[in-house]
Order: structure tokens, then sequence, then C-alpha cells
């Protein structure tokens, strides 16, 4: 149990990372090529990736005063299009740029993980 914690730390704490990463590359090298197929993949990808990113927050913040109940349902509301929309980024980064697979992967899976594990009661 010890590693399997260990590990879902390090993906969680690398993904900002390839987040980061992921963005850099594109700003200072893809941007400057032709639009293909493979770079709008990796566009769409890092933008759902940062779109969930941004959007934790906005969730977390959920102070009505209504109540534990109506707070856990609030949260519990935000998994299912959180989730997908990191899998369809997922998937579209493996489809993107191949330099690029693995830091969206960890990114994807990390903030993933992150968001699963921020809002467990």
């Amino acid at each position: 149990m010890k590693g399997e914690n260990l590990i879902a730390t390090v993906i969680i704490l690398l993904a900002p990372a390839g987040l980061i990463y992921s963005w850099a590359f594109y700003l200072r090298r893809m941007r400057r090529e032709p639009t293909k197929w493979r770079n709008r993949a990796t566009l769409i990808s890092l933008t759902l990736v940062s779109l969930v990113a941004l959007l934790w927050p906005v969730m977390v913040v959920w102070g009505s005063g209504l109540g534990v109940a109506h707070q856990v349902q609030w949260v519990e509301a935000w998994h299912t299009p959180v989730f997908r929309t990191l899998l369809v980024a997922l998937v579209l980064a493996l489809f993107g740029r191949p330099r690029l697979i693995a830091p969206m992967a960890v990114a994807c899976v990390g903030t993933a993980m992150f968001w699963l594990a921020s809002t467990m009661p």
C-alpha cells in the first residue's frame, strides 16, 4: 500500500510539470510549423487538460451554506464531466505530437488523480 501511494503522489506532482513542458514546447516550436492534424490534436488536448485544471478552484469553492449533503452532491456532479474530458484529452494526446505523448499522458492521469484525491470525503 505504501508503494502505491508513493507512485500516485509522484504522478500527481509530475502532472503540472508535464503540462507546463507541453505548453512550452507547443508555444516555442509547434506554433511556427504549418498546421497539421497532429498539431491540432495536441492543442485541443492541452486546452482540455488546462481547462480541467482551471475549473478545480471553481468546484472547490462551494461554500453555499446548504449543508454537507449538498456539498457532496456538488462535488460528485463534477466527476463525470471532468473525467470524460480528461479521457478525451488523453486519447487526443496519443494521436498528437509523439514527443508530447508521455508528458501529456502524465498530465492527464495526474490531473485526474489529483481531482479524485482532493474531492474524496
